[in-house]
């Protein structure tokens, strides 16, 4: 099994420290040049001392964004679970040694990453997964066994992980997880809720309500909010996927004769829907790059784009489905079905000749309503209509 790693960055104490150093030499200067004009001093030392004090606050703020934001990894393999603060150690535990696992937060504050075997690694604003192990005299055993061993024994400790909410790596590696917990969760809740003779305390376990990071919201994270830029490139490939998924399902209407015949409205510009969907079809693909572009706000713009289009492709697709050929005058309507019903009877022939005939007829009948201006059918649709036309004379043909 490929390992899985994602990457929660945080801000350090340097940039804390660098920031809070920069407004306090800001204001510094500020007041300097109130109290400097106040008592008189010369215009030459008044703008001396406030260059002086915006100076060095520009240096503290450059210097705490010069230096790398620290991050939280976290890690799985085909057995191994990892996770830690990137910038000092990390904790490594068999997967068979995990009792339960849910989602949390967000988190109200960032840990101080510190290490150690009983350190969370929360980060302000991001949900952290929630993990408990079993252990006995400090080391990871298997969860199973130590279920069916003597309780007096048994330990577990707990830990809090930042995660960046839909994240596709934790998405995957939520799931992985989840292999190894499932059935252990459903009995621990079970048993707590079959034990109301003890303290509340006691029956509320810390991950009693997993939240699902598999379902992001409904509007979706967005690139210009990911927590670093492997979740923001990962989300910038999610985009591309549903963007080709998009494609491919509206090359279904346009390379299936049958299925131009059957639902016009889906390929038809002069239709309000469909007039929509082309134009963030236009935007969508006007924005996409062949590799991720390295720049946030561009790739952000994409994923909106994409997010528009997967929007309006659902509005065409229903409102045609829906629709069918009924937006056409009843006379029209007959013809689409009597070209339908030709191109079935062409698919079910086994004779080319009487293939090539059915398929000359629904041909004709289309070029007619898109001369008239009735129909409107993409040029790849007809193309094909024209090529399996095509392919049934070529096949009645003798070789000679």
């Amino acid at each position: 099994m490929v390992p899985v790693t994602c990457r929660t960055e945080y801000l350090s104490g340097r940039h804390h420290r660098s920031a809070t150093s920069a407004w306090v030499l800001m204001l510094a200067g500020m007041v300097s040049l109130v109290g400097l004009n106040i008592a008189g001093v010369g215009g030459l030392v008044t703008s001396a001392v406030v260059a002086a004090a915006l100076a060095a606050s520009l240096l503290s703020a450059a210097y705490g964004r010069l230096g790398d934001r620290g991050a939280v990894l976290l890690t799985v393999d085909d057995d191994t679970v990892y996770f830690g603060n990137e910038d000092r150690t990390l904790q490594a535990y068999p997967l068979t040694s995990l009792v339960t696992v849910a989602v949390g937060g967000p988190s109200d504050s960032t840990s101080h990453m510190a290490g150690g075997r009983a350190q969370h690694l929360t980060v302000a604003g991001q949900k952290y997964l929630k993990l408990t192990f079993a252990t006995q005299n400090g080391k990871p055993v298997d969860a199973e066994s130590v279920s069916a061993s003597d309780k007096s024994e048994a330990e577990t400790e707990f830990w809090r992980v930042a995660v960046v909410e839909g994240d596709p790596a934790v998405a995957e590696i939520l799931t992985r997880l989840r292999r190894h917990a499932p059935e252990r969760v459903t009995t621990k809740k079970k048993a707590s809720t079959s034990a109301t003779s003890r303290p509340r305390a006691e029956t509320s376990a810390p991950d009693a309500e997993p939240v699902d990071l598999t379902r992001p919201p409904s509007m979706g994270p967005r690139i210009v909010d990911a927590g670093s830029d492997e979740a923001a490139e990962r989300l910038w490939e999610e985009a591309a996927r549903r963007h080709d998924e998009i494609l491919g399902a509206y090359g279904t209407y346009e390379l299936d004769p049958a299925m131009l015949l059957r639902y016009p409205a889906v390929t038809d510009v002069t239709v309000e829907q469909t007039q929509t969907f082309h134009l963030a079809l236009d935007e969508a693909t006007a924005l996409r790059t062949d590799e991720y572009p390295r720049n946030r706000s561009r790739a952000d713009a994409y994923q909106q784009s994409v997010a528009a289009l997967r929007r309006a492709w659902i509005a065409c697709e229903k409102h045609g489905r829906r629709v069918g050929a009924t937006y056409l005058e009843q006379g029209d309507q007959d013809d689409l079905d009597r070209a339908l019903k030709l191109y079935n009877h062409a698919a079910a022939s086994s004779t080319p000749a009487e293939q090539a005939t059915y398929y000359g007829r629904v041909r004709d009948i289309v070029s007619t309503m898109t001369d008239r201006g009735v129909l409107h059918p993409p040029e790849a649709a007809v193309a094909e209509l024209q090529a399996v036309t095509r392919r049934a004379l070529e096949a009645g043909t003798p070789k000679a």
